[in-house]
């Protein structure tokens, strides 16, 4: 039996990328996929348009990562973006950035970035076994015995890279987190990250497409302030949306409360400058005077058709109760959470394998030799943006340089 010097489980951006690495230093590389090809998770991203990254210095990185970007440091100066977009148009894609700074190839097609991929590790003959899934993995002596529904592999050295739970239809079963714990390790919690919120009683199905930019978001658990976030909200068919509320996910739990400030400003300051306006321009209407804070009108005119309040009501005449609700509607109103989308809609797995156990400074397993681990099935969530691919390709890459046979 073929001992290689490095086996990969799991095809997805960190296996590949760890495995092209590994191969370019000469190393013999097997990769043991459990779908029928390796990549699924590539052909997602970006919806179908392939977001492999972002702009931005390594700090700014660092900062999209919610508690754990420190963990990242390493890997992410050892393999920067712009290592990550070089290596794509060294062959032969060409990359853009858009407004929003979001990378993607200029053929915006997924498959044209896993193509070269596929293409570079046939070149370095990366060996790719698909339609094999791991049954059980130990290690015996210096060497790792991986046995799959098919056959058996011997490694020098294992990298376990099978991703987290979301998008399952990709291969993304959770399946690591076991193989992770039969080498003692320990594993936090999965939970879906990345996705929508669902909220009791939500009462703007008909508002579904309508946004707000940058607004505050504040978390609450049990009456007491766990976390505050800015970014954009977006009302859909069902639930809250947009990146804001998506990347700040991965704090949620059932039950939790969401204070969501749409206007920019502080309850108690909308409130004076109600009264204030009443008394220099009471004929002026609520509708109009709402206005001022740039809030979608669609918005407006639902809260006031919902509690009866007519949009046509001066300042002067709206009264003490009104005047109280509609600013607590607009600057804090509340969503008490009821649940999060599943791991089928999630983008990201927040948990995983604990970091306490892993090297930062090279992947390598804490309690087991020349084991390591990268990806989405480390204990690591990225916002929305590129954010998790590149994670996933700058510690597949650093596990790979951290490999020695």
């Amino acid at each position: 039996m073929k001992i290689y010097d490095l086996i990969v489980i799991g095809g997805g951006p960190a296996g590949i990328f760890s495995a092209i690495y590994a191969a370019k230093k000469n190393m013999s590389v097997a990769i043991i996929e459990k779908k029928n090809n390796i990549g699924k998770k590539i052909l997602v991203a970006g919806s179908g348009k392939c977001n492999v990254t972002h702009q931005g210095e390594i700090n700014y990185f660092l900062n999209r990562y919610g508690d754990h970007g420190k963990f990242l440091k390493n890997a992410l100066y050892n393999y920067k973006p712009e290592d990550l977009i070089d290596f794509i148009e060294s062959k032969g894609l060409k990359m853009q950035a858009l407004e929003n700074g979001k990378i993607f190839p200029e053929t915006m097609r997924s498959t044209d970035v896993l193509n070269l991929l596929i293409k570079e590790l046939k070149k370095l003959k990366v060996d790719i076994f698909t339609n094999n899934s791991v049954i059980s993995s130990e290690k015996k002596s210096e060497t790792f015995k991986i046995e799959t529904d098919k056959e058996m592999f011997s490694g020098k050295n294992l990298l376990i890279s099978t991703g987290g739970k979301s998008y399952p239809a990709t291969g993304s079963e959770g399946d690591g987190y076991k193989l992770a714990q039969m080498f003692g390790h320990s594993i936090e919690a999965p939970r879906p990250a990345l996705t929508t919120v669902y909220v009791n009683d939500y009462p703007y199905a008909d508002l579904s497409g309508v946004s707000f930019q940058k607004v505050k978001i504040e978390l609450y658990r049990e009456n007491k302030k766990v976390k505050e976030h800015c970014g954009d909200v977006l009302f859909t068919h069902s639930n809250l949306s947009g990146p804001g509320i998506i990347d700040f996910s991965r704090y949620f739990l059932k039950g939790d409360t969401l204070f969501i400030n749409f206007t920019g400003k502080e309850l108690e300051d909308i409130s004076e400058e109600i009264i204030e306006a009443s008394k220099t321009n009471g004929k002026q209407s609520i509708k109009r005077f709402f206005s001022r804070y740039n809030i979608p009108e669609r918005f407006l005119k639902k809260l006031f058709k919902m509690h009866d309040i007519d949009e046509n009501v001066k300042l002067g005449e709206l009264s003490k109760a009104d005047r109280v609700l509609l600013t607590k509607k607009l600057s804090k109103h509340e969503f008490l959470i009821s649940r999060l989308g599943n791991f089928d809609v999630a983008m990201a797995t927040a948990g995983g394998v604990s970091l306490k156990e892993v090297n930062q400074k090279t992947m390598e397993s804490k309690l087991v030799k020349k084991l390591y681990f990268a990806g989405e099935l480390l204990d690591i969530d990225g916002d929305t943006g590129g954010f998790n691919i590149q994670a996933a390709c700058s510690t597949g890459v650093l596990a790979a340089k951290s490999v020695k046979v």
